[in-house]
């Protein structure tokens, strides 16, 4: 009887090893190798555009987003009903270099709205895709709200530059 209780001792002893050591090896190669892929990157490369803060097109679509902005704003209060994902472009300025970008809104709060980062800055190298910024609804250049990968809402200066 005492035999078969070493193997028995033995064989868990072997088990337990094993798991400790399949864990340990999991843990070595899962550590600090997630890094969010940024998939917009070679988007961004293609689909940027300068354009001035100035632009007579942009001025006039920033108009468009503010007619439009109590819409959006009524659309996302029932975002959860909708399933719809929410944009809205804003200016950033920083040392004197200017630049559009897009942000997914999170949260709407007048001027302390919450959204993620949606494009790779080019002037802004201390921010990166999925940061998270603060931002004034009421400031936004544009607005969109996309649906599935398609817009089904906004994209106001996108499509005058797609009319050209």
């Amino acid at each position: 009887m005492s035999n078969i209780f070493k193997k028995i001792i033995n064989l868990l002893l072997v088990g337990i090893v094993a798991i400790i050591a399949f864990v340990l090896f999991g843990i070595y190669v899962v550590q600090d190798k997630y890094v969010p892929e940024n998939n917009q990157t070679e988007w961004d490369e293609n689909n940027t555009r300068e354009i001035d803060s100035s632009d007579k097109l942009l001025n006039e679509t920033k108009q468009v987003a503010e007619l439009n902005l109590y819409h959006f704003i009524s659309e996302f209060k029932n975002k959860d009903k909708s399933k719809n994902d929410f944009f809205a472009k804003i200016k950033l300025i920083e040392n004197g270099k200017v630049e559009h970008i897009w942000i997914q809104i999170l949260n709407l709060n007048e001027g302390n709205s919450i959204g993620l980062l949606s494009n790779e800055p080019t002037y802004f190298k201390k921010l990166k895709y999925l940061d998270t910024l603060t931002f004034n609804i009421n400031k936004a250049e544009d607005l969109m709200i996309m649906k599935n990968d398609s817009i089904i809402f906004g994209g106001f200066l996108q499509a005058k530059l797609d009319e050209k």
